[in-house]
C-alpha cells in the first residue's frame, strides 16, 4: 500500500521559491494543453508581452524549461568563446558560480572582486575593463543584481553604463530581483537579462524568463558553440523562426500549465502595480532590518546595498542553528543559513512575493523574539 505525502504547511520566509497566491495554485488544476498549436502559441506570446513589461523592455523574451542557472550557462555557452576572457563582478556565492560556469566552458573568468556584503562600484569595473588587453572580439561582463547570498543588491544601473561605456556585452541575473526590485533592461542597454517565475514574481518554479538584446543574437551566430544544443541562442533562434506559425516558437517541450501559473502570477502583479509592488517589497525589508537590529542582531550587508527581497543578519553558530532549527519545528516557520565561507555565520530570511506582507514579517519577527528572549533565572 502507498502512502500519500502530505507536506506539511510551512511559511516560506526563504530566499526562493516564495508561496504563490492561491489563484497561481489554482491554474495549475486547469486542463493539460499542448505545447503546440494556435492556442498554446496564443498563450505563450501573451506571457511573453507581460514579461516585457517586467523587464521594461522592448527586446525579445523566452522562456527557459529550466532553473535560473540554466539561462547562465546558456549565456556562457552562447555569448562567450572558448579561451575568451570575460569579466565577472564577484561578491558572492551566484557570481562564483558564474565564475565556475565559465571555466566549465572554457573561458577565461576575470574577476571584478568585493568582499562579502560589499557592492561591486562602477569605478572598479571601469579601472579593471579599461586595464585588460582589449581585442576586436565583443566582450561580456556579468553582474548578479541581487546577491542572496549576502543579502546584497549590487548598483546595476552604473555597472551597465560602464558596460555601455566600454562596449561590453552584459549579462545580468536579476533571478532575485525580478519582481520585487526595479529592473530597467532597455534604459540600463542590458543585453541578456534574466529573470525567475518562483521568487518574487509569486510564480511556480519550471521557466526562466530571459530578455535578450539583437546584439545578443547576432553574437550568438559568431560563436562556434558545440557544447550544447539546448543552451544554444542560434538553436532557439531557428524555432523562433521556423516554428511560430504551428505555436511551437521553443525548442523543447515546454511546461504549459507552469507558464499558465506564471501568466496568472504577473496579471496579479498588473493588478497591484508595478511600482507599488516596488515600494511594498522596500517597505517591508527596511521594517525586517530594523526589528533584528532591535533584537540586536547586525545587518550584514552595507547597509545602503540591502536587499529590498532577503534580509541578512549576523548570528554566530550556536544561534543559527537555534533560530532555524525552533523556528521550523515550533513555529513552521523556515528561513535560510548562510552559503559557502558564510555557513553558520549569518541568517538570511526571505521577503518576497506574498512573503513580502506585513502579516508574514510579523509573525516571523515575533517567532524570532520569542526564541531570542532571555531564560528566566
Amino acid at each position: 500500500m502507498q502512502t500519500k505525502i502530505r507536506p506539511e504547511k510551512i511559511l516560506l520566509m526563504i530566499p526562493g521559491p516564495s508561496e504563490p497566491e492561491p489563484e497561481v495554485v489554482a491554474s495549475l488544476s486547469l486542463p493539460v494543453m499542448a505545447h503546440y498549436g494556435s492556442a498554446w502559441g496564443g498563450v505563450y506570446e501573451n506571457t511573453l508581452m507581460k514579461l516585457q513589461r517586467i523587464f521594461k523592455s522592448r527586446n525579445e523574451v523566452i522562456l527557459l524549461p529550466s532553473p535560473g542557472q540554466t539561462a547562465v550557462e546558456m549565456a556562457v555557452a552562447s555569448l562567450v568563446r572558448k579561451g575568451q576572457e570575460a569579466f565577472v563582478c564577484a561578491n558572492g556565492f551566484f557570481s562564483d558560480m558564474i565564475v565556475e560556469t565559465l571555466k566549465f566552458y572554457g573561458a577565461k573568468p576575470r574577476l571584478i572582486r568585493a568582499g562579502l556584503g560589499k557592492p561591486v562600484r562602477a569605478e572598479a569595473v571601469k579601472a579593471v575593463v579599461e586595464a585588460s588587453r582589449k581585442t576586436n572580439e565583443p566582450r561580456s561582463l556579468f553582474l548578479v543584481h541581487n546577491e542572496t547570498s549576502t543579502g546584497l543588491t549590487n548598483p546595476a544601473a552604473q555597472i551597465m553604463k560602464v558596460c555601455r561605456d566600454l562596449d561590453l556585452i552584459s549579462v545580468l541575473d536579476s533571478i532575485s530581483a525580478f519582481g520585487g526590485i526595479d529592473v530597467r533592461t532597455d534604459e540600463w542597454k542590458v543585453d541578456y537579462c534574466i529573470g525567475y517565475s518562483s521568487k518574487a514574481i509569486g510564480g511556480v518554479f519550471g521557466v526562466t524568463p530571459v530578455c535578450i538584446s539583437k546584439d545578443c543574437w547576432q553574437l550568438a551566430k559568431k560563436i562556434d558553440n558545440s557544447g550544447s544544443r539546448f543552451l544554444n541562442l542560434n538553436v532557439w533562434r531557428h524555432f523562433i523562426d521556423e516554428w511560430a506559425p504551428i505555436g511551437h516558437p521553443h525548442p523543447s517541450t515546454m511546461p504549459t500549465n507552469i507558464v499558465l501559473a506564471l501568466n496568472t502570477a504577473l496579471d496579479l502583479i498588473f493588478e497591484e502595480g508595478l511600482e507599488k509592488r516596488y515600494r511594498r517589497h522596500n517597505a517591508m525589508a527596511r521594517m525586517m532590518e530594523k526589528e533584528l537590529e532591535d533584537l540586536g542582531l547586525e545587518i550584514f550587508p552595507e547597509k545602503k546595498y540591502a536587499s529590498n527581497t532577503v534580509t541578512a543578519a549576523v548570528v554566530n553558530p550556536k544561534l543559527d542553528q537555534k533560530l532555524r532549527m525552533t523556528l521550523l519545528q515550533k513555529y513552521g516557520i523556515m528561513i535560510s543559513g548562510g552559503l559557502g565561507n558564510l555557513g553558520g555565520k549569518i541568517i538570511r530570511i526571505g521577503h518576497m512575493g506574498t512573503s513580502a506582507s506585513p502579516q508574514a514579517i510579523s509573525t516571523t519577527l515575533a517567532a524570532i523574539r520569542d526564541i531570542m528572549k532571555p531564560d528566566p533565572p
